[in-house]
């Protein structure tokens, strides 16, 4: 029961990341590199394995694609 609690707030999270990531300007490397800090992951590490998990690919290949 708490897996299923957790990998439904991790997913609305890594979806938040994505939010922001459209939002924001591409030649603001700053934030976008900070990202996983602002959706309240605890480190980039697990924002990139969530992330990877959920959408298949790195964040920085999808910011890449938009």
């Amino acid at each position: 029961m708490i897996n299923k609690i957790d990998s439904k707030i991790n997913r609305s999270r890594v979806k938040y990341a994505i939010t922001l990531a459209k939002s924001l300007s591409p030649s603001d490397t700053s934030t976008i590199n900070k990202i996983w800090e602002l959706c309240g992951f605890k480190s980039n590490k697990e924002f990139e394995v969530n992330f990877k998990t959920y959408y298949g690919t790195s964040f920085k290949d999808y910011i890449k694609n938009l």
